[in-house]
């Protein structure tokens, strides 16, 4: 709640309280939006190799406490903010612009909220993942349930944000919207100590950054040797993990580590990055620093696979997330222009119609939790108390066929609202502006099976060490969305500009542009991405997956268990 009340009207703060310009505010912005979405990146790099989940949430936790006090201030103190400024100065443009003083106080609040971003956006999923026991198939359908229960409160919170809060900062005073989530957030971080006692702790074990670094040049160094068993996964994997013994430098190395994730023959070329060869142990027998960077265990291959077979499923989700960034910044766009009354007398900040998504997820994600996964349970004969008879990949493509659905629905709607606002001649529609909340509430399914599928997808794909890192990738999917939603803008715009300078299909005016052939485009767009969707989805193998044709894995053999032959294979 906190991070969102600052976040989410950023635009309308700078521009009412700290007289900026639209465009000034508007970037000021997008490099604020840009530098939360990948601190988390930096932030899942200090938690896996130096400082731990629970750490660096707890640095990130301080910060954000510190960060929000300060804004509050900000907010409150009147020497920290520009004079205000009447309706009338701010259209003639002659309000009082901030002072070096204040924009240094509002900025450095907002670096602290960044830093805090990077410290707890990675590492508060993962952590509370942590808690569990997936050894415990009665944990581990919990497991599942967490992830879909965390993202529902996420929703929840900024639904009150949306609503409440944004409603004291447009009636009350910025100050108060500010001071509310500030108390909050203090509360929710003396609980977050409460428990440090009964906590679980995982310890960091290295960046996974090295690993890959390593596994690259290992296979590109040794490309040209052969595989043993090329056709069969488990004697390859007998054959090294016989010849290839953990590096005891590596932190957390060990027999259980190694062990942890089976041989794969997909991406098998990387397999040549845990061949031995004679050189290798003649350099590790006199004590030479190669074995780092010439030979890796068969658990690091494996984690590279993890990561590089994600990243086209990663992709798919940046588009599904462009998506969804225009869907909610065009409908706010479109409730600028509407009736925003509820009742004859309340009405309601036209940014709150947004709260609808929210609220949709909140609502959907006990519907899918008690009713849908239990159904697909019955019908695929899942075992009591199993994952589920959904998987993550089948989610995902639903809600990505649900997103498309929810563009063709908003085409429909803004073609309503156009043609009244044209009818009705001063440019703003007589339609209630909760006509667009059955195309949010849409949006908002397909969240509850994409957005939360891709969260849980990142958490137990990526090895279990870089859960951390699978939040990061959460997030950067997030950031690089804000920024290719706006090249996709101006390159629909580019393509559709009219002979004679009038704008595009997204105007500035949305009477004057045609912001439902946008829609529909956008939903073609999802049905592209639906069927590369597919594409990936039949190819990718799930984390210590074989392929139905390949033996299961099985733990190495004694050294009975390799022949001569097979060792011949790796000395050359």
């Amino acid at each position: 709640m906190a991070s969102n009340s600052f976040s989410t009207p950023l635009t309308s703060y700078l521009m009412s309280r700290y007289n900026m310009k639209p465009n000034a505010a508007t970037n000021v912005n997008n490099i604020y939006s840009g530098m939360s979405s990948f601190a988390p990146v930096v932030g899942a790099f200090v938690a896996d190799a130096f400082w731990g989940r629970f750490r660096t949430m707890l640095f990130g936790s301080v910060f954000g406490v510190i960060g929000m006090v300060v804004i509050t201030l900000s907010a409150t103190i009147r020497q920290l903010k520009p004079p205000s400024c009447s309706a009338v100065a701010q259209q003639a443009g002659t309000c009082v612009g901030p002072s070096g003083l204040h924009r240094a106080v509002l900025y450095v609040g907002m670096g602290l909220l960044v830093v805090s971003a990077g410290g707890t956006n990675p590492t508060a999923l993962p952590f509370g993942a942590d808690q569990f026991d997936v050894t415990n198939e009665r944990q581990k359908a919990g497991l599942t349930r967490y992830f879909n229960w965390y993202y529902a409160i996420a929703m929840v919170s900024t639904f009150l944000v949306l609503t409440a809060i944004v409603y004291v900062q447009d009636k009350v005073s910025w100050g108060l919207g500010f001071a509310i989530p500030t108390a909050l957030m203090l509360v929710a971080f003396v609980v977050f100590l409460a428990g440090t006692a009964v906590y679980v702790y995982v310890q960091p074990e290295g960046s996974i950054f090295t690993s890959v670094a390593r596994v690259a040049v290992a296979s590109c160094r040794k490309w040209r040797l052969r595989l043993p068993h090329p056709d069969d996964a488990r004697r390859q994997e007998e054959v090294l993990y016989k010849h290839n013994h953990p590096d005891p430098a590596a932190a957390g190395d060990g027999p259980d580590r190694v062990l942890r994730l089976p041989l794969t023959l997909q991406l098998s070329f990387l397999n040549k990055a845990a061949i031995v060869t004679d050189a290798d142990e003649l350099r590790a027998d006199d004590g030479s620093p190669a074995r780092p960077w010439n030979l890796c265990s068969v658990q690091q291959v494996e984690e590279v696979k993890c990561l590089v077979k994600i990243v086209p499923v990663w992709v798919s989700g940046v588009v599904w997330f462009i998506l969804m960034t225009e869907m909610i910044n065009y409908t706010y766009i479109q409730s600028v222009t509407m009736d925003p009354h509820m009742g004859r007398r309340f009405t309601i900040p036209a940014v709150s119609i947004v709260a609808v998504f929210y609220l949709a997820v909140a609502l959907f994600v006990p519907v899918y939790d008690l009713v849908i996964v239990r159904a697909a349970q019955l019908l695929t004969k899942a075992r009591a108390g199993g994952s589920g008879g959904i998987t993550l990949l089948q989610r995902q493509g639903a809600g990505q066929v649900v997103g498309s659905l929810a563009f063709v629905l908003a085409t429909v709607v803004e073609r309503r609202r156009r043609s009244s606002a044209l009818g009705h001649g001063d440019g703003m529609s007589p339609l209630s502006v909760f006509l667009l909340a059955p195309q949010l509430a849409l949006m908002g399914v397909s969240a509850t099976f994409t957005m939360i599928g891709q969260m849980e997808f990142y958490n137990t794909q990526f090895p279990d060490q870089m859960r951390t890192l699978a939040n990061a990738a959460f997030y950067c999917a997030q950031g690089a969305s804000s920024y290719l939603a706006t090249l996709v803008v101006n390159i629909v715009n580019a393509r559709t500009r009219r002979h004679g300078g009038s704008a595009g299909w997204v105007s500035d005016d949305i009477n004057a542009g045609r912001l439902d052939y946008f829609y529909y485009a956008m939903a073609m767009l999802g049905a592209v991405n639906f069927i590369y969707f597919l594409i990936c989805s039949h190819l990718y193998r799930y984390k210590g997956e074989q392929p139905a044709d390949s033996p299961g894995p099985q733990l190495p053999c004694d050294s009975a268990g390799t022949s001569d032959s097979e060792a011949a294979i790796l000395k050359t």
